[in-house]
């Protein structure tokens, strides 16, 4: 079977041999606003935006970073134990003129970032790039039980995790360190959100057959404001990396709270989705800066439409 007959976002489509499709992207969308989940996943899934200045150069930089690891990687492969060396600066040079982003100084940053980290860790060793992981998985969620007042009970769903990962490191103490690219402005929400992403990487790569990761990797390269740095620096757990101008590389240490916050988030996600629930969760500048279904939204909240659940 293909993925595409394994799984689907739309849990009318669930059957007995088709899971629910779970991504990064998907279950936080949801967790943020139901009904955008809805609008984009089930009753609009073939209609896509089209991609902003930001996002092309998000996916640039991404890239070139992706190609400039690889070719630096022994043998050219990116699973294979490999040094990053002095090398890098070029390959990122090349790669980013191949991207049309040669002038972007975060393409410097980037790669500053990184060769920081190889002068403190001695090299990093690659893991993974962007490799495609699809894992069936079950997740069970604890529920209110209709029956009994006051008692809850156990519902499990199969599901298969979807995603690409920015990258895998293994440390040379052997720890795994789990990377996530994050281009344009940089702050602590933003930190704190890609921290939620990463556990839930984290959480494929142990069922994919990874030893636990221990350690998040959020590079920015864009990030250029100094309260933020002051916020970090001596922060437990916590160790940054520079760009000589701007970027900012954050080394965290994975603690239960923030993998329990995901479980609970993954949990809640899986079940509204799979028992059709889309609730609006209206937010007066998130909605209309960042949701192109908001116009239905405010109609709906001002009671000139009514939604309709389409099956």
């Amino acid at each position: 079977m293909t993925e595409e007959t394994t799984s689907h976002y739309d849990p009318t489509k669930v059957t007995d041999t088709i899971a629910l499709r779970v991504s990064k992207s998907s279950f936080g969308q949801y967790s943020k606003c139901p009904r955008q989940y809805w609008w984009n996943k089930i009753a609009l899934p073939d209609l896509r935006s089209p991609a902003t200045d930001a996002m092309v150069r998000g996916t640039a930089i991404h890239q070139v970073m992706e190609d400039a690891l690889r070719e630096v990687s022994e043998n050219k492969v990116a699973n294979i134990v490999a040094g990053i060396n002095d090398d890098l600066h070029d390959s990122f040079s090349k790669y980013a003129i191949e991207q049309g982003v040669q002038t972007e100084v975060a393409v410097d940053a980037l790669s500053e970032i990184l060769q920081d980290i190889t002068l403190n860790w001695g090299h990093i060793e690659i893991l993974e790039l962007e490799d495609k992981h699809v894992i069936p998985h079950t997740v069970e969620c604890i529920v209110a039980n209709p029956d009994v007042e006051g008692c809850a009970e156990t519902i499990t769903y199969p599901v298969e995790l979807v995603g690409m990962i920015d990258g895998v490191f293994r440390m040379p103490n052997g720890n795994i360190v789990v990377v996530e690219l994050k281009t344009g402005n940089a702050n602590m929400s933003k930190i704190s959100r890609t921290r939620g992403e990463l556990a839930f990487y984290r959480k494929m790569l142990m069922l994919a057959g990874y030893d636990e990761p221990t350690h998040f990797l959020t590079i920015m390269p864009d990030a250029d404001d100094a309260d933020l740095i002051l916020k970090l620096e001596g922060k437990r757990n916590t160790e940054l990396f520079y760009g000589l101008t701007q970027g900012l590389g954050v080394l965290e240490k994975i603690n239960k709270r923030t993998i329990t916050a995901m479980e609970k988030r993954l949990s809640v996600a899986v079940h509204g989705i799979m028992t059709q629930q889309w609730p609006i969760k209206w937010n007066e500048y998130f909605c209309t800066e960042w949701c192109d279904f908001h116009l239905s939204c405010n109609e709906e909240l001002l009671g000139v439409e009514t939604f309709i659940n389409q099956e």
